[in-house]
């Protein structure tokens, strides 16, 4: 059992089946309609805790009944809730998420309430949490000075980092600090990169622009094609992904994160890591809900003795 901390969003999800995207102007019927827990960082946190990893989520709630429960929501799974700060006069932060019926892809409007608040200052108060976690894993839905800080702060603590830079933003400063690992789709790779990446050939050019950017492994999750790995450090690999038939996308990258988090400060195994990871990632594809449907550790295990 691994410790792992997590800062990052905390939402409540409404989410609406559609048949298709509605066009600019267009009003649409939904299939159906859920209201469910959410928050990149929130998913990230709970797949951690469900791979079995000793869980600390950093973050920021309003003071509501949405915030309450939700802190009350993870206490209730085992997560350590001392580093949620609960801010008042602001609304829990909200996520718009429309699915697509027929290949369960997604689009969503985060609303980012109290997350927006959370201030550097609180992050390194949480000192102590950073301190114990062999990894702290974080994403792009908070301030992006309090990332920045926190992964500072890990590095000086010698807790290992893992950036997931999602939702894409432009102002993280790339190269400032020594990144260990990095996770990306196939469009992140390419904004963080400037070009696409297609396969394990695309190494010459993909390694030294990690060097440049302080980066040692690089992560690309690719739906149903295989994630690649590319590394300074560790063995350049592809890796295949397991088959499924996908229902609801909404948070299998968050699942893959934080299964990745999760099993790395377990055992220090990248090779077992990634494999989980991608289990998780497609298992959490079969059921709606980006929290409801993370896969318990004992399943993930079960389809992993298979590859091994």
């Amino acid at each position: 059992m691994g410790n792992v901390v997590v800062l990052g969003s905390m939402n409540y999800d409404c989410q609406a089946v559609v048949d298709e995207f509605p066009r600019p102007g267009e009003t649409l019927f939904a299939r159906s309609l859920d209201f469910n827990l959410g928050g990149k960082g929130a998913n990230q946190a709970v797949s951690a805790a469900r791979q079995g990893a000793m869980v600390a989520m950093i973050g920021c709630v309003g003071d509501d009944s949405a915030g309450q429960a939700y802190i009350e929501y993870l206490a209730r799974r085992g997560i350590q809730t001392g580093g949620i700060v609960v801010r008042e006069e602001e609304p829990t932060g909200t996520a718009m998420i429309l699915v697509r019926k027929r290949d369960g892809e997604n689009t969503i409007v985060v609303g980012a309430g109290a997350n927006g608040t959370l201030t550097p200052e609180e992050v390194a108060a949480q000192q102590p949490w950073i301190a114990m976690g062999r990894i702290m894993l974080t994403q792009f839905e908070v301030p992006m000075e309090c990332v920045v800080a926190a992964l500072k702060l890990a590095r000086t603590m010698g807790t290992a980092t893992c950036l997931n830079p999602s939702p894409w933003r432009t102002d993280f400063p790339w190269g400032e600090m020594e990144l260990d690992f990095v996770i990306v789709n196939e469009e992140e790779a390419a904004s963080l990169l400037g070009r696409h990446v297609w396969s394990m050939t695309d190494d010459k050019w993909v390694l030294p622009k990690l060097a440049e950017m302080r980066v040692e492994t690089l992560i690309i999750t690719r739906g149903a094609a295989s994630t690649l790995v590319f590394s300074n450090s560790l063995r350049s690999i592809e890796y295949p992904t397991l088959e499924v038939s996908p229902v609801d996308t909404v948070g299998a990258g968050d699942c893959f994160a934080g299964t990745f988090a999760a099993r790395w400060a377990e055992e220090r195994n990248f090779v077992k890591s990634i494999q989980a990871a991608n289990i998780a990632g497609a298992l959490a594809t079969l059921e709606r809900g980006a929290q409801d449907s993370i896969p318990p550790k004992e399943r993930v295990d079960e389809i992993l003795a298979k590859w091994v």
